[in-house]
C-alpha cells in the first residue's frame, strides 16, 4: 500500500533485502510477492535474508495453495563476517551481522567507480575515434598518428566519486559495527529509545539514538538517518535532537520522503 502511496513502480524491484525473520521486517514480503504474481509477473526475483527465510517462504506459498509465474533465488545469510552477496556492472552490496534477538543482518550498498568524462571538445580537437574513447574513459592516454601522446588529464573529467549506503536495523550497539559502515555517505540506523531506556534497549536487541548517533560518529559517516522508533515517542524530534548532540547531521526518518545522497 505504501508503495502505491508513492508511486513506486513494482516492476523496477527485482532485489529485496531483509534484515531479519520479526514480522514487522518481513510480513510484508507475502503481499507484495503476491501482487507480482496478480500483475503477470515473470521475471525472477532474489531475496537476500537469513537462512531461514527460504523455507519460511516456501511453506506459506504451499499453506496457501499459491504458485508464482516468476522464480524466487534465495541468497541465504548465516555468517559472522561480512559478505559480498550481490556484485553488479554498477554496485556491490555487502551484508554484515547485527545483534538482536535473533540472526540479523545490515547491508553495504556502494557504487563501483564509474569510467572518466571525457571532454566533447577534445574528441573534434584530436579527432578521437569512437574506438579509441572506452580506453581513454578507462584513463588511457591518447597517441596521435604523429607518437605525439595527449595525456589523460587533458582529455577527462574525473568521474563522480561513488555513492554508499548503509541499512542498519534491528540491532543492538556494539563496538565493531562502526567498522562496517565505515565513511558511508549515508546510513539509516534504528534508534528505538532515548538515552534513559539503555538498559531496556540492550535487553531487547535495540539502540537508544545516542548509540546510533555513536556508531555514525566513529565511522565517520557523512549523514545519519534514525528510525524504528518506539511507539511511545509521539514526536520524533525528541531522538533526533538527542542523536545531534553526539552526530549533528542527523535527521529523523519520515514516511514517503526521499534522501539525495
Amino acid at each position: 500500500m505504501q508503495m502505491r502511496r508513492y508511486k513506486i513502480r513494482f516492476g523496477k524491484i527485482s532485489h529485496i533485502f531483509i534484515s531479519h525473520l520479526h514480522g514487522d521486517h518481513m510480513f510484508g514480503l507475502y503481499g507484495l510477492l503476491s501482487t507480482f504474481n496478480l500483475m503477470g509477473r515473470k521475471e525472477p526475483v532474489w531475496l537476500y535474508g537469513p537462512v531461514n527465510l527460504e523455507p519460511l517462504m516456501n511453506r506459506h506459498f504451499t499453506d496457501f495453495d499459491i504458485h508464482l509465474n516468476f522464480d524466487i533465488k534465495f541468497k541465504g545469510l548465516s555468517g559472522n563476517t561480512p559478505e559480498v552477496i550481490l556484485d553488479t556492472k554498477k554496485l556491490i552490496v555487502t551484508a554484515f551481522p547485527l545483534k538482536h534477538r535473533v540472526p540479523a543482518y545490515g547491508y553495504l550498498f556502494r557504487e563501483k567507480e564509474a569510467d572518466k568524462r571525457i571532454i566533447k571538445g577534445k574528441i573534434t580537437e584530436y579527432s578521437i575515434t569512437i574506438r579509441d574513447i572506452p580506453a581513454i574513459k578507462k584513463g588511457a592516454d591518447l597517441i596521435l598518428d604523429n607518437g605525439k601522446v595527449i595525456p589523460n588529464e587533458e582529455l577527462t573529467l574525473p568521474a563522480p566519486k561513488p555513492k554508499s549506503f548503509a541499512f542498519c536495523s534491528d540491532t543492538k550497539y556494539f563496538k565493531k559495527l562502526h567498522s562496517y559502515v565505515s565513511e558511508v555517505d549515508l546510513l539509516y540506523h534504528e534508534a528505538t529509545f532515548d538515552k534513559s531506556k539503555t538498559e531496556l534497549a540492550h535487553e531487547t536487541g535495540h539502540s537508544t539514538a545516542t548509540e546510533a548517533a555513536t556508531v555514525a560518529k566513529e565511522a565517520k559517516v557523512k549523514k545519519l538517518i534514525i528510525g524504528h522508533f518506539s511507539a511511545r515517542y509521539r514526536d520524533p524530534l525528541v531522538l533526533e535532537a538527542e542523536a545531534r548532540e553526539v552526530f549533528e547531521n542527523t535527521e529523523a526518518a519520515k514516511d514517503g520522503f526521499t534522501y539525495v545522497i
